[in-house]
């Protein structure tokens, strides 16, 4: 089962990403589109969201790394090039949210998770094509996230900034924000084991342990106020899965025993938890309310990918078989219902019925991250 699995999978990366340099690479103005349709029709004029334009570095560079394959490395290189010209702000810093097509800025503002998912690429990028200026960059976006979103009295990062970082909600913290920032500052110290980073991603790493995990369901809490009170009653299966293996991630990467000995209960206990959310059929829920146990009915493409990658880790670390069996049926949902075997790449989602949701292929809010990165990460740990 493993060979299989690992086999379907391998094929499947080389076919993520294999679309997006087909379909997605933008030949008159540059980078990649910022849309497609669920149609498999790329707007050429479209609005370029930093977040997407992190993503497609992010996989390209990791597609290069895993196999070494010159069209992944040149892509890699045609992202980072868009991103160092047009996403950086070049008088305040950090990455604005998004450009025109041709690359002009049309919105400043600075969030938190767009510098983790930056810092992430920038560093997937200096694995695979090291250089002072790409090092630089993310060490400046690290600053600026440092100076001014991190809470050093109560921990964690703040909501959203305007272009010169004055604060826009300081008295919001989501999980989002930590999450994306967790993973950033994870591929950061990979390149650049700094003091002051590793001192921050394990304060990260234990703010997860301490207030953002809770102790009674084994869920994330998704939102807080500026004190770590909890806000709302809401889970989110796939960002538990998630959670699941970049905390072990994290704490692996620190070298850190007692914590990675800790991170491995949690990845057990955010996986189960997660499993309330996972259907018959293998496909995991967006979300539920826990008090009203209403559910988001709707199983979009990215909690499965990320359920493949905590099922996997949680049976390399119990050994205990029933998790690969469940990666193999959620394999299987995502094989039937989630890609798209005449357009590529996958869809956004189904609805209850099973039906596709006409929703973006790719966007603001979809981009090959997820897919790429799940079948890199069962690939690695199956090999």
């Amino acid at each position: 089962m493993q060979t299989t699995l690992r086999q379907s999978i391998e094929r499947e990366r080389d076919n993520i990403l294999t679309f997006w340099d087909r379909e997605m690479t933008d030949h008159r103005f540059g980078g990649f589109y910022g849309k497609m349709a669920a149609d498999g029709q790329p707007d050429p004029f479209a609005l370029k969201g930093s977040i997407l334009m992190s993503r497609i570095l992010q996989s390209f560079s990791a597609g290069a790394l895993q196999t070494g394959r010159e069209e992944w490395l040149a892509a890699a290189g045609r992202a980072y090039a868009w991103f160092r010209d047009h996403c950086i702000d070049p008088e305040f810093g950090g990455v604005v949210w998004d450009t025109d097509y041709a690359g002009r800025c049309q919105n400043p503002r600075k969030e938190p998770h767009a510098m983790g998912l930056a810092l992430y690429a920038l560093a997937t990028w200096q694995q695979v094509s090291p250089s002072p200026e790409t090092l630089n960059i993310a060490k400046g976006i690290y600053s600026l996230l440092q100076l001014y979103t991190h809470d050093p009295v109560r921990g964690g990062y703040n909501g959203g900034c305007a272009r010169n970082w004055e604060p826009e909600n300081p008295d919001e913290k989501s999980v989002y924000n930590q999450l994306h920032i967790l993973e950033g500052f994870i591929a950061l110290y990979g390149v650049w084991p700094d003091d002051s980073l590793r001192h921050h991603l394990q304060d990260l790493t234990t703010l997860f342990l301490d207030k953002i995990i809770d102790p009674e369901t084994g869920h994330l809490r998704l939102m807080f106020d500026n004190e770590w009170k909890p806000e709302g009653n809401k889970v989110s299966y796939g960002h538990d899965f998630q959670a699941s293996w970049q905390l072990l991630r994290a704490a692996e990467a620190l070298q850190d025993e007692a914590l990675t000995a800790r991170c491995r209960e949690v990845a057990i206990r955010l996986t189960d938890a997660a499993l309330e959310g996972m259907d018959t059929d293998g496909g995991v829920w967006y979300a539920s309310d826990m008090e009203t146990k209403q559910l988001v009915e709707e199983k979009r493409w990215w909690p499965q990918a990320e359920a493949l990658v905590a099922l996997v880790n949680a049976w390399q670390i119990s050994g205990d078989e029933k998790y690969l069996a469940r990666a193999g049926e959620t394999w299987d949902f995502i094989g039937q219902h989630i890609l798209d075997q005449q357009l590529g790449e996958w869809r956004w989602g189904v609805n209850r019925n099973l039906e596709p949701i006409d929703e973006e292929k790719a966007g603001f809010r979809k981009g090959p991250c997820h897919n790429s990165r799940a079948c890199m990460e069962i690939v690695s740990r199956l090999q």
